[in-house]
């Protein structure tokens, strides 16, 4: 292989891992959120907006531990990206957020679980062998 394409290949890797899914302003209508997340089951997909100057919403894995609200990050939430910031970042900085479920809207607040044992916990229920640590989980509840 001539040496530009392992450059372009790594060059791609580390651009993609930077690259977070956009999806603009959430559809649906707001709505109280319910008092027990249960019917989630393991996993479902759902939209979190985070609070910038414009709002943006990415596609995201919701679930819930004992009824209650969660969303983890993927271990590549840290990195620098070429543009903005990770949406983890603007969580902890600003923890008002818009979860899109089914298409309700729920305004929640985030909570970052930074104890290591609990964290470490919850990936390995989740079914993560390693718990990587770029990975952040949150827990929201109503606001």
């Amino acid at each position: 292989m001539p040496p530009t394409k392992p450059l372009l290949v790594a060059s791609l890797v580390l651009l993609s891992s930077c690259w977070q899914s956009d999806k603009g302003h959430l559809e649906g209508r707001e709505t109280t959120a319910p008092s027990n997340f249960n019917f989630l089951g393991r996993t479902s997909p759902c939209y979190l907006e985070v609070p910038l100057p414009t709002p943006r919403a990415m596609r995201v894995n919701c679930f819930h531990i004992d009824g209650m609200l969660h969303i983890h990050s993927n271990r590549f939430a840290k990195m620098p990206r070429i543009s903005g910031e990770s949406w983890v970042d603007t969580v902890r900085r600003d923890p008002r957020v818009r979860v899109a479920i089914d298409g309700n809207i729920y305004r929640m607040r985030a909570t970052p679980i930074d104890d290591s044992e609990h964290r470490v916990a919850i990936l390995h229920d989740r079914g993560y062998l390693y718990a990587w640590d770029g990975i952040t989980i949150f827990s929201f509840s109503p606001r």
